[in-house]
Protein backbone atom coordinates (compact mmCIF):
# COMPACT_ATOMS: atom_id res chain seq x y z
CA UNK A 1 0.00 0.00 0.00
CA UNK A 2 1.66 3.01 -1.45
CA UNK A 3 0.70 6.54 0.27
CA UNK A 4 2.59 10.05 0.20
CA UNK A 5 2.91 11.92 3.32
CA UNK A 6 3.77 15.57 3.31
CA UNK A 7 6.01 16.58 6.30
CA UNK A 8 5.34 20.22 6.05
CA UNK A 9 2.04 18.78 7.45
CA UNK A 10 3.40 17.88 10.99
CA UNK A 11 5.38 21.47 11.48
CA UNK A 12 4.42 23.46 14.10
CA UNK A 13 3.53 27.15 13.49
CA UNK A 14 5.22 28.52 16.72
CA UNK A 15 4.79 32.05 14.84
CA UNK A 16 7.24 34.72 13.90
CA UNK A 17 9.17 35.94 16.21
CA UNK A 18 11.03 39.27 15.81
CA UNK A 19 14.41 39.75 17.60
CA UNK A 20 15.03 43.29 18.20
CA UNK A 21 18.95 44.32 17.96
CA UNK A 22 20.72 45.36 21.02
CA UNK A 23 21.41 49.31 21.20
CA UNK A 24 25.36 49.19 22.19
CA UNK A 25 25.61 52.94 22.34
CA UNK A 26 28.64 53.36 24.57
CA UNK A 27 30.58 50.60 22.82
CA UNK A 28 29.61 52.25 19.39
CA UNK A 29 29.60 55.91 20.33
CA UNK A 30 30.41 57.48 23.83
CA UNK A 31 33.95 55.71 24.05
CA UNK A 32 35.14 56.40 20.36
CA UNK A 33 33.70 60.07 20.97
CA UNK A 34 35.69 60.39 24.62
CA UNK A 35 39.27 58.89 22.34
CA UNK A 36 38.57 61.53 19.38
CA UNK A 37 38.12 64.90 22.12
CA UNK A 38 40.54 63.25 24.00
CA UNK A 39 42.86 63.17 20.51
CA UNK A 40 41.69 66.78 19.89
CA UNK A 41 42.54 68.14 23.11
CA UNK A 42 46.05 66.63 22.97
CA UNK A 43 46.51 68.09 19.67
CA UNK A 44 45.07 71.38 20.68
CA UNK A 45 47.19 70.95 23.49
CA UNK A 46 50.72 71.05 21.52
CA UNK A 47 49.13 73.31 18.96
CA UNK A 48 48.82 76.08 21.80
CA UNK A 49 52.11 77.57 21.51
CA UNK A 50 51.00 77.89 17.47
CA UNK A 51 47.35 79.19 18.53
CA UNK A 52 48.74 81.46 21.21
CA UNK A 53 52.45 81.93 21.43
CA UNK A 54 54.36 82.81 24.77
CA UNK A 55 56.22 86.24 24.61
CA UNK A 56 59.59 87.05 23.63
CA UNK A 57 61.75 88.33 26.31
CA UNK A 58 65.14 89.11 26.88
CA UNK A 59 66.33 88.54 29.89
CA UNK A 60 69.87 90.21 32.21
CA UNK A 61 71.44 89.25 35.46
CA UNK A 62 71.84 91.14 38.32
CA UNK A 63 75.18 92.49 38.70
CA UNK A 64 77.17 92.95 41.68
CA UNK A 65 79.52 95.44 42.28
CA UNK A 66 81.81 97.16 45.10
CA UNK A 67 81.35 100.53 46.70
CA UNK A 68 82.50 102.41 49.22
CA UNK A 69 82.29 102.74 52.87
CA UNK A 70 81.39 98.78 54.19
CA UNK A 71 83.29 97.27 56.88
CA UNK A 72 84.01 93.80 57.51
CA UNK A 73 81.69 91.16 58.34
CA UNK A 74 79.45 92.84 55.61
CA UNK A 75 77.64 90.71 52.72
CA UNK A 76 79.50 90.40 49.76
CA UNK A 77 76.78 88.26 47.65
CA UNK A 78 75.04 85.34 47.80
CA UNK A 79 75.11 82.20 46.43
CA UNK A 80 73.16 78.52 46.51
CA UNK A 81 74.39 75.30 47.56
CA UNK A 82 74.06 71.91 49.09
CA UNK A 83 75.05 70.32 52.01
CA UNK A 84 77.55 66.78 51.92
CA UNK A 85 79.65 65.31 54.15
CA UNK A 86 83.07 66.26 54.48
CA UNK A 87 85.20 65.62 53.31
CA UNK A 88 83.89 63.02 51.44
CA UNK A 89 81.27 60.11 51.96
CA UNK A 90 82.74 57.20 54.34
CA UNK A 91 82.42 54.27 52.10
CA UNK A 92 81.27 50.63 53.47
CA UNK A 93 82.97 47.95 51.97
CA UNK A 94 83.15 44.53 51.92
CA UNK A 95 86.64 43.13 52.46
CA UNK A 96 85.84 39.48 50.90
CA UNK A 97 84.05 38.75 47.86
CA UNK A 98 80.43 37.12 48.17
CA UNK A 99 76.96 37.37 47.93
CA UNK A 100 74.25 39.81 49.60
CA UNK A 101 72.31 37.84 52.17
CA UNK A 102 70.94 40.80 53.71
CA UNK A 103 70.94 44.51 54.32
CA UNK A 104 70.47 45.44 58.16
CA UNK A 105 69.96 49.44 57.94
CA UNK A 106 68.34 51.79 55.91
CA UNK A 107 68.82 55.40 54.87
CA UNK A 108 69.41 57.91 57.07
CA UNK A 109 69.85 55.18 60.31
CA UNK A 110 72.10 56.07 63.02
CA UNK A 111 74.46 53.21 63.61
CA UNK A 112 77.79 52.95 65.93
CA UNK A 113 81.19 51.95 65.13
CA UNK A 114 81.34 48.01 64.97
CA UNK A 115 77.36 47.37 64.51
CA UNK A 116 76.46 45.28 61.42
CA UNK A 117 75.32 47.10 58.35
CA UNK A 118 75.22 43.57 56.25
CA UNK A 119 75.68 39.88 55.80
CA UNK A 120 76.88 37.83 53.12
CA UNK A 121 76.32 34.30 52.59
CA UNK A 122 78.75 32.44 55.22
CA UNK A 123 78.69 28.89 53.30
CA UNK A 124 81.28 28.76 51.36
CA UNK A 125 83.70 30.73 53.93
CA UNK A 126 82.31 28.12 56.64
CA UNK A 127 83.18 25.28 54.37
CA UNK A 128 86.98 26.66 53.80
CA UNK A 129 87.11 27.34 57.39
CA UNK A 130 86.15 23.77 58.41
CA UNK A 131 88.76 22.61 55.59
CA UNK A 132 91.64 25.00 57.39
CA UNK A 133 91.19 23.61 60.71
CA UNK A 134 91.46 19.65 59.33
CA UNK A 135 94.90 20.74 57.19
CA UNK A 136 96.30 22.26 60.82
CA UNK A 137 95.28 18.98 62.91
CA UNK A 138 96.88 16.65 60.09
CA UNK A 139 100.40 19.20 60.11
CA UNK A 140 100.20 19.17 63.83
CA UNK A 141 100.74 15.37 63.15
CA UNK A 142 102.79 15.52 60.91
CA UNK A 143 104.74 17.71 63.46
CA UNK A 144 104.42 15.10 66.42
CA UNK A 145 105.78 12.67 63.98
CA UNK A 146 108.87 14.49 63.24
CA UNK A 147 109.28 15.25 67.03
CA UNK A 148 109.26 11.31 67.55
CA UNK A 149 111.92 10.66 65.17
CA UNK A 150 113.57 13.45 66.04
CA UNK A 151 113.71 12.32 70.13
CA UNK A 152 114.65 9.03 68.59
CA UNK A 153 117.75 9.71 66.33
CA UNK A 154 119.10 12.12 69.71
CA UNK A 155 118.78 8.69 71.43
CA UNK A 156 120.37 6.45 69.12
CA UNK A 157 123.51 9.39 69.28
CA UNK A 158 123.29 9.58 72.63
CA UNK A 159 123.38 5.79 73.18
CA UNK A 160 124.66 4.04 70.08
CA UNK A 161 123.46 0.81 71.31
CA UNK A 162 122.57 -0.66 68.08
CA UNK A 163 126.52 -0.55 66.96
CA UNK A 164 127.60 -1.34 70.48
CA UNK A 165 125.66 -4.70 69.62
CA UNK A 166 126.78 -5.35 66.21
CA UNK A 167 130.59 -4.92 67.62
CA UNK A 168 130.02 -7.41 70.20
CA UNK A 169 128.74 -9.52 67.73
CA UNK A 170 131.51 -9.16 65.38
CA UNK A 171 133.89 -9.69 68.21
CA UNK A 172 132.19 -13.05 68.80
CA UNK A 173 132.93 -13.96 65.79
CA UNK A 174 136.58 -12.76 65.80
CA UNK A 175 137.01 -14.67 68.92
CA UNK A 176 135.51 -18.17 68.03
CA UNK A 177 137.23 -17.94 64.79
CA UNK A 178 140.64 -17.38 66.61
CA UNK A 179 139.52 -20.48 68.58
CA UNK A 180 139.33 -22.80 65.56
CA UNK A 181 142.80 -21.39 64.30
CA UNK A 182 143.87 -22.55 67.58
CA UNK A 183 142.78 -25.92 67.60
CA UNK A 184 143.39 -26.23 63.87
CA UNK A 185 146.81 -27.73 64.02
CA UNK A 186 145.41 -30.51 66.67
CA UNK A 187 142.74 -31.11 64.67
CA UNK A 188 145.47 -31.76 62.01
CA UNK A 189 147.16 -33.88 64.11
CA UNK A 190 144.48 -35.74 65.28
CA UNK A 191 143.13 -36.17 61.83
CA UNK A 192 146.34 -37.10 60.60
CA UNK A 193 146.67 -39.97 63.25
CA UNK A 194 143.32 -41.38 62.16
CA UNK A 195 144.20 -41.34 58.21
CA UNK A 196 147.36 -43.32 59.33
CA UNK A 197 145.52 -45.66 61.47
CA UNK A 198 142.69 -45.97 58.69
CA UNK A 199 145.48 -46.69 56.20
CA UNK A 200 147.22 -49.35 58.33
CA UNK A 201 143.62 -51.03 58.55
CA UNK A 202 143.33 -50.85 54.68
CA UNK A 203 146.64 -51.98 53.72
CA UNK A 204 146.00 -55.31 56.32
CA UNK A 205 142.90 -56.02 55.38
CA UNK A 206 143.97 -55.91 51.42
CA UNK A 207 146.24 -58.10 52.20
CA UNK A 208 143.98 -61.16 53.67
CA UNK A 209 141.20 -59.97 51.23
CA UNK A 210 140.66 -63.70 49.59
CA UNK A 211 139.80 -64.74 54.00
CA UNK A 212 137.75 -62.07 54.90
CA UNK A 213 134.32 -60.46 53.15
CA UNK A 214 135.07 -57.70 49.87
CA UNK A 215 132.33 -55.01 52.21
CA UNK A 216 135.05 -55.50 55.14
CA UNK A 217 137.85 -54.27 52.81
CA UNK A 218 136.02 -51.56 51.38
CA UNK A 219 134.63 -50.34 54.32
CA UNK A 220 138.70 -49.48 54.96
CA UNK A 221 138.87 -48.42 51.87
CA UNK A 222 136.32 -45.30 52.55
CA UNK A 223 137.16 -45.16 56.20
CA UNK A 224 141.06 -44.51 54.90
CA UNK A 225 139.74 -41.95 51.83
CA UNK A 226 137.65 -39.85 54.72
CA UNK A 227 140.70 -39.79 56.68
CA UNK A 228 142.98 -38.07 53.84
CA UNK A 229 140.16 -35.87 53.24
CA UNK A 230 139.87 -34.60 56.20
CA UNK A 231 143.29 -34.28 56.57
CA UNK A 232 144.08 -32.49 52.91
CA UNK A 233 140.34 -30.31 54.21
CA UNK A 234 142.46 -29.39 57.55
CA UNK A 235 145.32 -28.18 55.81
CA UNK A 236 143.59 -25.91 53.29
CA UNK A 237 141.20 -24.67 56.15
CA UNK A 238 144.46 -22.40 57.66
CA UNK A 239 144.52 -20.39 54.62
CA UNK A 240 140.71 -19.50 54.80
CA UNK A 241 140.33 -19.34 58.27
CA UNK A 242 143.37 -16.70 58.17
CA UNK A 243 141.66 -14.88 55.63
CA UNK A 244 138.21 -15.33 57.52
CA UNK A 245 140.20 -13.67 61.00
CA UNK A 246 141.57 -10.79 58.86
CA UNK A 247 138.09 -9.64 57.45
CA UNK A 248 136.39 -9.76 60.93
CA UNK A 249 139.18 -7.74 62.07
CA UNK A 250 138.37 -5.56 59.12
CA UNK A 251 134.96 -5.46 60.00
CA UNK A 252 135.60 -4.99 64.12
CA UNK A 253 138.08 -1.93 63.21
CA UNK A 254 135.27 -0.29 61.01
CA UNK A 255 132.22 -0.52 63.22
CA UNK A 256 134.67 0.65 66.21
CA UNK A 257 135.20 3.60 64.36
CA UNK A 258 131.53 4.05 63.70
CA UNK A 259 131.03 3.84 66.90
CA UNK A 260 133.22 6.83 67.48
CA UNK A 261 132.25 8.89 64.25
CA UNK A 262 128.27 7.98 64.91
CA UNK A 263 127.77 9.82 61.22
CA UNK A 264 124.75 8.33 60.13
CA UNK A 265 123.58 8.87 63.65
CA UNK A 266 124.39 12.42 63.43
CA UNK A 267 123.03 12.67 59.92
CA UNK A 268 120.10 10.93 61.17
CA UNK A 269 119.48 13.60 63.84
CA UNK A 270 120.28 16.81 61.59
CA UNK A 271 117.53 15.08 58.56
CA UNK A 272 114.85 14.97 61.61
CA UNK A 273 115.46 18.18 63.15
CA UNK A 274 115.56 19.44 59.43
CA UNK A 275 111.93 17.33 59.16
CA UNK A 276 110.39 18.90 62.36
CA UNK A 277 111.05 22.65 61.20
CA UNK A 278 109.64 21.62 57.87
CA UNK A 279 106.83 19.88 59.86
CA UNK A 280 106.71 23.50 62.04
CA UNK A 281 106.44 25.29 59.33
CA UNK A 282 103.36 23.85 57.39
CA UNK A 283 101.95 24.23 60.58
CA UNK A 284 102.12 27.17 60.82
CA UNK A 285 101.09 28.21 57.64
CA UNK A 286 97.91 26.34 57.86
CA UNK A 287 97.16 28.04 60.77
CA UNK A 288 97.43 31.30 58.58
CA UNK A 289 94.93 29.97 55.96
CA UNK A 290 93.16 29.05 58.85
CA UNK A 291 92.66 32.55 60.47
CA UNK A 292 92.55 33.61 56.92
CA UNK A 293 89.61 31.44 56.41
CA UNK A 294 88.46 32.79 59.86
CA UNK A 295 89.06 36.02 58.99
CA UNK A 296 87.19 35.55 55.46
CA UNK A 297 83.87 34.09 58.09
CA UNK A 298 83.94 37.05 60.05
CA UNK A 299 83.93 39.77 57.26
CA UNK A 300 80.77 38.11 55.48
CA UNK A 301 79.03 40.63 58.53
CA UNK A 302 80.15 43.93 57.23
CA UNK A 303 79.84 46.31 60.65
CA UNK A 304 80.34 50.49 60.69
CA UNK A 305 83.67 51.35 60.66
CA UNK A 306 82.74 55.28 62.47
CA UNK A 307 79.90 56.13 64.38
CA UNK A 308 77.24 57.72 62.24
CA UNK A 309 74.26 57.51 59.50
CA UNK A 310 73.70 55.93 56.58
CA UNK A 311 74.18 57.99 53.71
CA UNK A 312 73.25 55.57 50.25
CA UNK A 313 72.95 52.02 49.97
CA UNK A 314 74.63 51.16 47.14
CA UNK A 315 74.32 46.98 47.77
CA UNK A 316 71.06 44.78 47.48
CA UNK A 317 70.58 41.79 48.89
CA UNK A 318 71.57 38.70 46.01
CA UNK A 319 74.04 41.40 44.43
CA UNK A 320 77.92 40.17 44.15
CA UNK A 321 80.21 42.35 46.10
CA UNK A 322 84.08 42.35 46.11
CA UNK A 323 84.56 40.85 42.34
CA UNK A 324 87.08 42.55 39.88
CA UNK A 325 84.37 42.70 36.78
CA UNK A 326 81.10 44.29 39.50
CA UNK A 327 80.92 48.09 39.17
CA UNK A 328 78.48 50.76 40.19
CA UNK A 329 78.05 54.07 39.08
CA UNK A 330 80.37 56.36 41.39
CA UNK A 331 81.97 53.01 43.12
CA UNK A 332 83.53 49.71 42.65
CA UNK A 333 82.06 46.69 43.10
CA UNK A 334 82.75 46.41 47.00
CA UNK A 335 81.27 48.92 48.20
CA UNK A 336 77.81 48.13 50.36
CA UNK A 337 76.75 51.52 52.04
CA UNK A 338 78.24 54.70 52.12
CA UNK A 339 78.14 56.67 55.85
CA UNK A 340 78.40 60.06 56.87
CA UNK A 341 79.29 62.00 60.29
CA UNK A 342 76.46 64.68 61.28
CA UNK A 343 78.78 66.34 63.34
CA UNK A 344 81.25 66.47 59.97
CA UNK A 345 79.66 68.54 57.26
CA UNK A 346 79.79 71.13 54.40
CA UNK A 347 78.13 73.30 51.93
CA UNK A 348 79.57 72.73 47.99
CA UNK A 349 78.80 76.03 46.65
CA UNK A 350 78.72 77.44 43.09
CA UNK A 351 79.66 80.87 42.96
CA UNK A 352 79.62 83.15 39.90
CA UNK A 353 83.09 83.22 37.58
CA UNK A 354 82.41 87.41 38.46
CA UNK A 355 82.21 86.78 42.66
CA UNK A 356 85.33 84.07 42.51
CA UNK A 357 87.62 87.26 43.11
CA UNK A 358 86.17 87.89 46.43
CA UNK A 359 86.40 84.71 48.22
CA UNK A 360 89.27 83.73 50.47
CA UNK A 361 90.34 80.84 52.69
CA UNK A 362 88.68 80.55 56.18
CA UNK A 363 86.09 83.56 55.00
CA UNK A 364 83.40 83.85 57.24
CA UNK A 365 80.45 83.09 55.54
CA UNK A 366 76.61 83.00 56.83
CA UNK A 367 74.35 79.72 55.93
CA UNK A 368 70.16 80.12 55.83
CA UNK A 369 67.58 77.34 55.58
CA UNK A 370 63.96 78.05 56.24
CA UNK A 371 64.13 75.13 58.79
CA UNK A 372 66.89 77.35 60.51
CA UNK A 373 65.55 79.64 63.29
CA UNK A 374 68.71 81.81 62.60
CA UNK A 375 71.72 81.41 60.30
CA UNK A 376 74.96 79.72 60.77
CA UNK A 377 78.01 80.23 60.40
CA UNK A 378 80.97 78.69 58.18
CA UNK A 379 83.98 79.54 56.84
CA UNK A 380 85.79 78.74 53.36
CA UNK A 381 87.87 74.78 53.18
CA UNK A 382 88.81 75.53 49.77
CA UNK A 383 88.16 76.77 46.12
CA UNK A 384 88.19 74.06 43.91
CA UNK A 385 90.12 73.84 40.72
CA UNK A 386 87.44 72.74 38.22
CA UNK A 387 84.61 75.00 36.74
CA UNK A 388 81.43 74.11 35.64
CA UNK A 389 81.25 74.94 31.91
CA UNK A 390 77.72 74.51 31.46
CA UNK A 391 76.73 76.88 34.74
CA UNK A 392 79.86 79.37 34.37
CA UNK A 393 80.27 78.19 38.38
CA UNK A 394 83.26 77.53 40.38
CA UNK A 395 82.94 75.20 43.12
CA UNK A 396 83.70 76.54 46.70
CA UNK A 397 83.64 74.39 49.84
CA UNK A 398 82.09 75.64 53.09
CA UNK A 399 82.73 74.13 56.53
CA UNK A 400 79.60 73.93 58.69
CA UNK A 401 80.20 75.49 62.47
CA UNK A 402 78.26 72.60 64.75
CA UNK A 403 75.95 72.19 62.05
CA UNK A 404 72.14 71.07 63.34
CA UNK A 405 71.15 67.30 63.78
CA UNK A 406 68.48 67.91 61.18
CA UNK A 407 70.58 68.85 58.63
CA UNK A 408 71.25 66.21 55.64
CA UNK A 409 72.88 65.50 52.76
CA UNK A 410 71.91 67.23 49.32
CA UNK A 411 70.23 69.87 51.24
CA UNK A 412 69.58 73.64 49.78
CA UNK A 413 70.90 76.25 51.94
CA UNK A 414 71.28 79.79 51.03
CA UNK A 415 75.24 80.78 51.82
CA UNK A 416 76.05 84.60 51.98
CA UNK A 417 79.60 85.40 51.72
CA UNK A 418 81.04 88.07 54.08
CA UNK A 419 83.43 90.95 54.45
CA UNK A 420 86.66 89.66 55.91
CA UNK A 421 88.30 91.84 59.05
CA UNK A 422 91.18 93.41 58.33
CA UNK A 423 92.59 96.88 58.72
CA UNK A 424 92.74 99.32 56.58
CA UNK A 425 94.00 103.01 56.82
CA UNK A 426 91.57 106.13 57.65
CA UNK A 427 91.83 107.55 54.11
CA UNK A 428 91.39 104.38 52.49
CA UNK A 429 87.46 103.39 51.86
CA UNK A 430 86.27 100.18 52.53
CA UNK A 431 84.10 98.35 49.74
CA UNK A 432 80.53 97.22 49.33
CA UNK A 433 78.89 95.11 47.30
CA UNK A 434 75.80 96.46 45.74
CA UNK A 435 73.31 95.12 42.95
CA UNK A 436 72.88 96.63 39.29
CA UNK A 437 70.31 96.06 36.70
CA UNK A 438 70.11 97.93 33.50
CA UNK A 439 67.49 100.92 33.31
CA UNK A 440 65.38 99.48 30.58
CA UNK A 441 64.17 96.83 33.10
CA UNK A 442 62.87 99.05 35.53
CA UNK A 443 58.83 100.28 35.28
CA UNK A 444 57.09 102.47 37.29
CA UNK A 445 53.49 102.43 38.46
CA UNK A 446 51.53 104.36 41.30
CA UNK A 447 52.97 101.45 43.59
CA UNK A 448 56.24 102.25 42.76
CA UNK A 449 59.21 100.52 40.96
CA UNK A 450 59.14 97.34 39.67
CA UNK A 451 60.68 94.69 37.85
CA UNK A 452 59.73 91.73 35.72
CA UNK A 453 61.42 88.48 36.47
CA UNK A 454 61.79 85.58 34.53
CA UNK A 455 60.97 82.07 36.20
CA UNK A 456 62.80 79.58 33.67
CA UNK A 457 61.46 76.94 36.03
CA UNK A 458 57.71 77.50 34.95
CA UNK A 459 58.41 79.98 31.91
CA UNK A 460 56.14 82.41 33.63
CA UNK A 461 56.78 86.47 34.26
CA UNK A 462 56.70 87.30 37.92
CA UNK A 463 56.31 90.85 39.28
CA UNK A 464 58.84 91.90 41.50
CA UNK A 465 58.50 95.46 43.61
CA UNK A 466 61.95 96.78 44.12
CA UNK A 467 63.47 100.08 45.66
CA UNK A 468 66.36 102.10 43.46
CA UNK A 469 69.52 104.24 44.49
CA UNK A 470 72.19 106.04 42.42
CA UNK A 471 72.39 105.75 39.05
CA UNK A 472 75.47 105.60 36.56
CA UNK A 473 74.99 105.74 32.99
CA UNK A 474 72.52 102.63 31.94
CA UNK A 475 72.78 100.72 35.28
CA UNK A 476 70.43 101.36 38.31
CA UNK A 477 71.11 100.21 41.62
CA UNK A 478 68.90 98.11 43.46
CA UNK A 479 68.22 98.93 47.33
CA UNK A 480 65.77 96.07 48.06
CA UNK A 481 64.24 93.31 46.14
CA UNK A 482 66.06 91.60 43.99
CA UNK A 483 69.18 89.56 44.85
CA UNK A 484 72.00 87.99 42.77
CA UNK A 485 70.31 84.78 41.89
CA UNK A 486 67.16 87.27 40.03
CA UNK A 487 67.09 87.69 36.29
CA UNK A 488 65.24 90.65 35.29
CA UNK A 489 63.59 91.02 31.66
CA UNK A 490 65.14 93.89 30.02
CA UNK A 491 62.69 94.18 27.17
CA UNK A 492 59.18 92.16 25.65
CA UNK A 493 57.68 92.10 22.02
CA UNK A 494 54.39 93.30 23.97
CA UNK A 495 53.33 94.44 26.83
CA UNK A 496 53.24 91.36 30.06
CA UNK A 497 50.95 90.52 33.08
CA UNK A 498 51.39 88.83 36.08
CA UNK A 499 51.94 84.59 35.16
CA UNK A 500 52.21 85.03 31.11
CA UNK A 501 54.29 82.42 29.49
CA UNK A 502 57.49 83.34 28.01
CA UNK A 503 60.19 82.49 25.70
CA UNK A 504 63.67 83.75 26.03
CA UNK A 505 65.09 84.21 22.99
CA UNK A 506 67.80 86.58 24.24
CA UNK A 507 69.92 86.85 27.46
CA UNK A 508 71.95 90.04 27.82
CA UNK A 509 74.37 89.70 30.20
CA UNK A 510 75.49 93.40 30.91
CA UNK A 511 78.27 91.53 32.98
CA UNK A 512 80.17 90.40 30.08
CA UNK A 513 80.07 94.00 28.50
CA UNK A 514 80.24 95.97 32.39
CA UNK A 515 84.12 95.44 32.75
CA UNK A 516 84.89 99.08 31.22
CA UNK A 517 82.44 100.53 33.27
CA UNK A 518 83.97 99.04 36.52
CA UNK A 519 85.89 101.86 37.52
CA UNK A 520 82.71 104.27 37.29
CA UNK A 521 80.36 101.39 39.30
CA UNK A 522 82.72 101.16 41.96
CA UNK A 523 82.54 105.15 42.79
CA UNK A 524 78.98 104.55 43.26
CA UNK A 525 77.82 105.87 46.87
CA UNK A 526 76.03 103.66 49.25
CA UNK A 527 72.84 103.15 50.02
CA UNK A 528 73.11 104.96 53.07
CA UNK A 529 74.53 108.13 51.23
CA UNK A 530 72.65 107.99 47.95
Amino acid sequence: MNSSVDLRQLAIDRGATTIAPRRRLLTRYVIPGAIAAGFLALVAWSLRDFAFPPTAVTVSPVISVRSAQQRGGSPLFQAAGWIEPRPTPIRVAALAPGIVESLLVVDDQPIRKGEPIAKLVVEDAQLALERAEADVKLREAEMDEAKSNLVAANTRLEEPVHLEAILGDSEAMLAQLETLLKNLPFETTRAIARREYAQIDFESKERIRTSIAAREVDAAKSEFDAADALVRELQQRQSALESQQTALRQRRDAIKRQLELLTDEKKAVGESTARLKAAEARVAQAKVQMAEAQLRLDRMTISAPVTGRIYQLIGHPGAKVGGDLTRSVGYDGSTIVTMYQPDKLQVRVDVRFEDVPHVSLRQSVEINNPALSAPLTGQVLYISSEADIQKNTLQVKVALDNPPPFFKPEMLVDVTFLEPQHQVASTEPNQQRQLLIPATAIHTSGLGDFVWLADQSDRRAVRQAIKTGAKVDDLVEIADGLNVTSRVITSAVRPLAEGDRIVVQEDASPAANASPQRSQLSRLPSAGNS
